[in-house]
């Protein structure tokens, strides 16, 4: 395990997948990232697919490629490259497994970097390659709700959208995890506000699907903490916690690619949501997560 820390938060990172295990608090003590069994990862990073793909399998240039869900990159060791007291960046690189689902070379980089009570996280993505590279990148961080220290219901919280939309709207789903390929309303929203029941993710992920939101905010009425995500670099945001259950944990993930829309499996050239990269370019995204 790596650990950065400031004054005011200590954050914990397994190799395996650069996964951010534990985000403590250290004025009060507590964790906001999930660390129960019912779930058993806490925030994977998403590569190079996003979601399950049809028949578990993608088309480019004609082949067809065996694909997992969520991609791999959660999967494999990554290697630590630059760490200081309150920042560190780890590389996963193409290897003999990963050219069989994927074939490029490639670089992928995280960054994630303490300011204040600020953890960004910044993302590098190189196509070392000679062809057209087409991927998903996604952040899939699962916080505990209630925050721990807060002696609240998940059902106390609400999720609110920057800015103001008069309806929020999500990408339907059917059957999960997959996309119909419509876009409808979020009817258990009121303007940019959606409270949370479990109730509201029996039918599973909720993609919202408003374009230009710039930050997700989960926060109670009733409690003084709250964890504010940036969103400009990411068009897309998944809300999920397990269906038909009451576990007491939410994901809010940053998308830039999305599910696939169910049937045959689909060309990732012409693929909704994915980034094409080319040959010898670099693509660089971050966010950042107010944790208060």
């Amino acid at each position: 395990m790596l650990s950065i820390e400031n004054e005011f938060l200590q954050v914990e990172i397994n190799e395996v997948g650069a996964e951010i295990t534990h985000i403590i608090q250290k004025n009060d003590n507590f964790d906001f990232i999930w660390n129960g069994t019912a779930w058993k990862r806490h925030a994977p990073i998403l590569f190079p697919a996003i979601g399950r793909s049809n028949e578990d399998q993608y088309v480019l240039n004609e082949k067809t490629y065996p694909m997992t869900q969520h991609g791999f990159a959660r999967d494999y060791a990554w290697t630590p490259v630059d760490k200081g007291d309150d920042h560190v960046t780890l590389t996963l690189t193409d290897n003999p497994e990963t050219l069989v689902k994927f074939p490029f070379q490639f670089s992928l980089s995280v960054t994630y970097q303490l300011s204040e009570s600020n953890l960004i996280t910044s993302y590098e993505v190189i196509n070392n390659s000679t062809e057209l590279m087409p991927f998903a990148l996604g952040s899939h961080p699962g916080f505990n709700v209630p925050m721990n220290g807060d002696q609240l219901a998940f059902s106390d919280y609400q999720i609110t959208v920057s800015p103001e939309v008069p309806q929020l709207q999500k990408f339907e789903i059917g059957p999960a995890p997959f996309r119909t390929g419509k876009v409808v309303d979020l009817t258990a929203g009121r303007g940019s506000t959606l409270p949370l029941t479990h109730e509201t993710f029996d039918d599973g992920l909720i993609i919202i699907a408003n374009q230009g939101l710039t930050a997700i905010k989960l926060s109670s009425p009733q409690s003084e903490h709250s964890i504010e995500l940036t969103l400009e670099d990411f068009p897309y945001v998944t809300l999920w916690t397990m269906e038909n259950a009451e576990e007491p944990f939410l994901c809010i993930e940053p998308f830039n690619g999305l599910p696939d829309v169910h049937g045959e499996p689909t060309d990732w050239l012409t693929k909704e949501g994915n980034v094409t990269l080319e040959p010898g370019s670099k693509y660089n995204g971050s966010y950042m997560m107010k944790l208060l």
